[in-house]
């Protein structure tokens, strides 16, 4: 049964609409659905996040819930390019990503994660710290309040060393993957070129390099973090910083099973099942002689490294979107597919099948070219929730509150006419803020209500089977006294295997009528102080709000030097975990001379303002981490030094000597420090001919010579600061243009005595090289000729008694 949805020519104001049936009047440029339910009885309950990913003339940016009927729940328009992950989080709150910018080189874009009380109302903007700008692809709130996010950035990065023809002042993509705590500081960061060399894994020759297209980041059930590209998957350990292992991809070091094979990760989702088992969403190929997109479930063995496919789904006919999409298993079993875009082709916007591979829902736009980055399904509005009420409660009484599987034990308080209420929801506790390290928080909560105890002392017991927990004997149970807000401390917890029930002395206190809030929680894994991974040191950028260029590792026993006119950024990063950083800088190597000593740092940077000029600085910094006794612990010292220099501008290519043709591209090369633009201009016989252009001072532009300039052997280049007139430089002898050099055929003679006589013109040069050969394969040089105003005559004495002679010119 199909059920089409489509917008009437009815303007709305207002930010959000909640819109209860499918007919509602929607604004001209709200995307049409069409819903189909080939097994109503089969689909699973809830509603379906979309979020409009196209940027089209003719339809809103919306996000938007729909039911399996098609009704129209809500909606939102954002007034931004594109918007990314609409959905439920794991305490019930709703997240977007609407785009800052969208990337110029490959898919995604910056963004900021804007996150929704179940309301709909605005809650928290959160974006990358330490400077970086979140971007788009994968966001999680985990359920003890931090937050996992990737960010992307650019390195520059002097391709020409690296490849033939490469771009001298290349920008090349990377990403960072981040953990922000309950406060958004940055506790753990890990940036892909900290890991990888540049020299081993990039060929390319273009100005802006697409490499490290993360797009899927999440937590393992051990603590450590598992993250993806549309080539490979790979986990990184939270306490190191270093991969644990490779999985798919040239680095694989899995052995494949049960049908799976090497490319079946290839995608832009991999989720962790509630049984251990690891959803994956698999793009296929490009373009239509590509792959069909597919979806996968494997048990990944990660001692021995063997990945066993244990599930696929191939949709009938096969669908090839390939870009964008996600799979995910829903509590009846089945799974809902995301599948993301197809440039155009008409494919459903999202398909739930059962574990069979029956297809049962679908939802489609009517206009294809519109695309869902990912589709989710939610039960919502959240209310989903177990809740008992027990009344008269006694001291030395025990009471049992139902199927929410807590029971309660009163050991001092209660008597009287009262009542107290016990409500379990299936979400994580909202605003989570801990007295120490945050636990591994499980997404279910307990909240107490109560009428007329004004305080009670109690034994508090959670059924293990009712809850699912596994090893309970792990867990601690912790408590707020107010729901939604607080410190969560942590309970004297026990578990008793004979009842097996979890058990927590708790002295209650009611603030109108809430008595407080109860979660679960594993240990984290413990802290680890390793010295942080120093940044080269550079003058600080500014604020980028996105696209933003961040220094490489600083190469150790190399001394860095910055423009003394700038603020100096000191950067790094974490290896591994860390809570907040101290900072010394020194103007001697015995760190006696302090002018800067920070502690309890928590951002992975600092900006030094005002420094000596031409003076030699010293750094050093150290990480301070959370033991789990309560104590501070802290690494060893990471030191690396800079100098100061005055601004400096100086024209490396072309520099003298150089012959250049006209109609080719070469880059024009100058080394400088300086943050302003610089112009670029053309000098010949020592006077302004022309500019040529106006650039970032990124070291490198790329001039075609134009036809308009004439050939001559004067030319020199000129490099300026645009606000700074005595900051330029000049080439440091004249270079010359040429035209590509001329062998006409019939100017060739061939004499008496056998010797040949060439006519060269060579406009622009003042001396060419003649090669020859007899095979055009192998060349030797038989003269260097000298050319006046660009031609000369050249005889070769070589060629008696030749049938066959080819001849080429090479300047200089």
């Amino acid at each position: 049964m199909k059920k089409p949805i489509l917008p009437l020519m009815v303007a709305l104001a207002g930010f959000g609409l909640f819109c209860p049936v499918a007919k509602c009047e929607l604004p001209p440029n709200f995307p049409g659905l069409v819903v189909s339910n080939y097994m109503p009885e089969a689909v699973s309950p809830g509603c379906v996040f979309l979020a409009v990913a196209s940027e089209l003339p003719d339809v809103g940016n919306y996000i938007l819930i729909v039911t399996n009927d098609g009704s129209i729940v809500w909606y939102r328009q954002a007034h931004n390019d594109e918007i990314y992950d609409f959905k439920v989080l794991p305490s019930g709150l709703l997240h977007y990503a609407p785009f800052v910018e969208p990337h110029s080189w490959t898919g995604g874009g910056d963004v900021v994660h804007e996150i929704l009380d179940p309301n709909y109302n605005h809650k928290e903007t959160i974006t990358g710290g330490n400077g970086y700008v979140a971007e788009g692809h994968d966001f999680q709130l985990l359920p003890n309040g931090h937050v996992l996010q990737i960010c992307y950035y650019m390195s520059e990065v002097d391709m020409s060393k690296i490849v033939q023809g490469g771009h001298p002042a290349a920008l090349v993509s990377g990403a960072v993957i981040q953990e922000l705590d309950a406060q958004r500081n940055v506790v753990f960061q890990w940036r892909t070129w900290d890991h990888y060399g540049f020299e081993t894994n990039l060929t390319s020759t273009n100005a802006v390099i697409n490499a490290f297209h993360v797009n899927t980041v999440m937590q393992d059930f051990d603590g450590h973090i598992i993250f993806a590209t549309p080539l490979w998957v790979k986990k990184i350990n939270r306490q190191t910083g270093d991969i644990i292992w490779h999985l798919d991809g040239d680095e694989n070091e899995f052995t494949f099973a049960g049908g799976g094979a090497p490319g079946d990760l290839g995608g832009h989702a991999f989720t962790l099942l509630p049984n251990g088992h690891y959803l994956i969403y698999d793009n296929g190929g490009r373009g239509p002689s590509g792959a069909p997109s597919k979806v996968h479930e494997y048990i990944l063995d990660q001692i021995n490294k063997l990945a066993t496919r244990v599930w696929s789904y191939t949709s009938s006919p096969a669908i090839k979107a390939w870009h964008r999409g996600n799979a995910q298993r829903l509590p009846n079993g089945n799974t809902l597919i995301g599948w993301g875009g197809a440039s155009g082709a008409a494919i459903p916007a999202c398909t739930e099948v059962t574990p069979s591979g029956q297809k049962v829902f679908e939802i489609y736009f009517t206009n294809s070219l519109v695309e869902t980055y990912r589709a989710f399904k939610f039960a919502w509005p959240p209310e989903e929730r177990i809740e008992h009420t027990e009344y008269e409660l006694a001291t030395g009484n025990s009471y049992s509150f139902g199927d929410t599987g807590v029971g309660i034990e009163v050991l001092d308080g209660g008597g009287g006419y009262n009542m107290l209420t016990v409500a379990r929801e299936p979400y994580a506790p909202v605003d989570p803020v801990f007295t120490w390290k945050a636990p591994r928080v499980l997404p279910v909560r307990v909240k107490l209500t109560e009428n007329a105890i004004p305080s009670m002392t109690a034994t508090v017991s959670f059924d293990v089977q009712s809850f699912g927990f596994n090893q309970p004997s792990n867990l601690t149970v912790y408590y707020r006294p107010r729901a939604g807000q607080g410190i969560f401390a942590p309970q004297l917890t026990s578990y008793n295997p004979v009842t097996k029930k979890l058990l927590a002395q708790v002295t209650l206190s009611s603030i109108g009528g809430d008595f407080g809030e109860f979660i679960f929680g594993y240990p984290d894994l413990p802290d680890i102080a390793y010295p942080p991974l120093l940044n080269k040191p550079e003058n600080y950028r500014g604020i980028q709000l996105s696209n933003v260029i961040a220094p490489p590792l600083a190469q150790t026993g190399v001394v860095n030097t910055v423009n003394q006119e700038l603020p100096i950024l000191l950067s790094w990063s974490p290896k591994g975990l860390a809570r907040w950083y101290r900072l010394q800088v020194s103007t001697n190597a015995g760190f006696s001379h302090l002018i800067v000593d920070a502690t309890w740092m928590t951002e992975a940077r600092y900006i030094l303002s005002n420094a000596i000029p031409n003076a030699t600085y010293y750094y050093r910094v150290k990480t301070l981490t959370q033991n789990d006794d309560f104590t501070i612990g802290e690494s060893d010292w990471s030191t690396g030094s800079f100098q100061t220099v005055p601004p400096t501008l100086q024209v490396t290519f072309p520099n003298g000597g150089e012959v250049l043709r006209r109609g080719l591209k070469y880059f024009i090369r100058w080394n400088d420090n300086i943050a302003e633009s610089v112009v670029i201009e053309l000098y010949k016989g020592g006077s302004l001919l022309k500019p040529i252009a106006t650039n970032s001072s990124a070291g490198a532009y790329q001039w075609e010579i134009g036809f308009d300039i004439m050939p001559a052997h004067d030319y020199a280049i000129m490099v300026r600061s645009v606000t700074n007139a005595m900051l330029w430089d000049v080439s440091d002898a004249n270079f010359t243009i040429i035209d590509v050099p001329v062998l006409d055929p019939h100017a060739v003679t061939r004499h008496s005595d056998g010797h040949v006589q060439l006519t060269l013109e060579v406009p622009g040069a003042s001396q060419v090289t003649v090669l020859c050969s007899t095979n055009l394969l192998e060349w030797e040089e038989v003269g260097t000729v000298q050319l006046t105003n660009g031609s000369a005559v050249f005889t070769d004495v070589t060629a008696t008694n030749l049938p066959l002679r080819f001849y080429r010119l090479r300047v200089p």
